[in-house]
């Protein structure tokens, strides 16, 4: 049986108002007593019934999530897991909204979680992204005392509660270990990187996932299968809408029969796959981040090798929930995170995303 208000109380010795008051919110208790007992539910998995804090607050918990836009693909996916969890908490008088703001705009990102405090926001969740002003954001959501978390992108030195998302080292370290097995029998093999570095970009110090992937992937590759040979290549495209250039093609033309994998970083899909498609890439083990319809067919084509998937469609869900668990047990203690684990996805088990993004579509 969980353990109970009541239970609580009679352990502690202290009345089951005080117990509530704590537990809810909904009272003054002293820092230390409040303390004492949060930390004895948190030691003893005390958890609250959900329908009976919903009679005692008598109120809506407003909770707001916070992306860019681009890649597209990628954020409808988060969406999809926003939108479950929504559905899930709905009941309990909570109100979710997702928010996808342009790129680099940081004044209509701040504008937005602006209005959102106005309205009574409870609690908030942030990508780290390297194109906002991320440390005034952090810091306007610390002056209004209101809890947040980190998704896809962390931000460790905020006082963020807790991350929920991949480790970007161990989807770069499973990459490596992709080709490795596969050209480690091969006489002189040569793995094509294509990642990006937009550094003149960056707005904030936020984590490089580009470069957290880059080291994974060299970690592997360099301990395990030293014979294969790495050419890393940077591009400057831009993950801008209505932006076109020819950086990829370019260089997958002028490696054409050249190498025996190509493995692209940087969220760059779309271009990749139109590339792959104008040119003889098809005896070449192929590989990227993400999943999209054209993925989705080029798994099916064999024109595409394998994807590392990071599941956006859990994170989402999980973000959802973990802002539901602080603003019901009203508890602003760190969290351990939620760690997305990558798996990778081939032609043979394409099915695994279908089925899942069909399950809660």
């Amino acid at each position: 049986m969980r353990i109970t208000q009541k239970e609580i109380a009679r352990r502690l010795g202290i009345s089951l108002i005080t117990v509530s008051r704590a537990l809810n919110g909904t009272g003054y208790v002293s820092g230390s007593l409040k303390e004492r007992i949060h930390t004895f539910a948190r030691e003893n998995n005390y958890v609250p019934h959900k329908a009976s804090q919903v009679l005692v607050r008598n109120k809506v918990h407003r909770i707001a999530v916070f992306s860019s836009s681009l890649p597209a693909y990628f954020w409808g996916d988060i969406r999809k897991g926003i939108e479950v969890a929504a559905q899930e908490i709905r009941p309990f008088n909570y109100d979710v909204h997702y928010y996808t703001i342009p790129e680099s705009d940081s004044e209509s990102y701040i504008r937005r979680l602006s209005d959102e405090i106005e309205k009574g926001v409870s609690a908030l969740a942030f990508v780290n992204q390297r194109l906002y002003d991320m440390k005034q954001i952090f810091q306007i959501a610390e002056k209004h005392d209101i809890p947040y978390v980190t998704f896809n992108v962390d931000a460790p030195d905020s006082n963020r509660i807790c991350y929920i998302g991949s480790d970007y080292q161990a989807g770069g370290r499973l990459a490596g270990e992709l080709i490795g097995k596969t050209l480690q029998f091969q006489n002189n093999p040569k793995v094509l990187i294509i990642t990006s570095n937009e550094r003149e970009l960056r707005f904030s110090d936020a984590p490089d996932i580009n470069k957290d992937r880059l080291s994974g992937f060299l970690s592997v590759t360099g301990s395990f299968f030293p014979n294969v040979k790495i050419d890393i290549q940077y591009i400057t495209t831009k993950l801008q809408n209505g932006y076109v250039d020819t950086q990829i093609t370019d260089l997958l033309h002028s490696r054409q029969g050249q190498v025996s994998a190509v493995y692209l970083i940087a969220a760059f899909n779309t271009e990749f796959l139109h590339a792959l498609e104008k040119l003889e890439y098809s005896k070449t083990i192929t590989l990227l981040h993400d999943i999209d319809s054209s993925a989705m067919h080029h798994l099916e084509t064999h024109l595409l090798s394998a994807v590392i998937y990071q599941n956006p469609i859990l994170q989402g869900y999980y973000t959802v929930k973990t802002l539901e668990h602080i603003l019901e047990t009203n508890d602003r203690s760190p969290l351990q995170g939620v760690e997305i684990v990558s798996n990778l996805i081939l032609s043979e088990n394409r099915n695994f995303y279908k089925n899942h993004y069909t399950s809660i579509s």
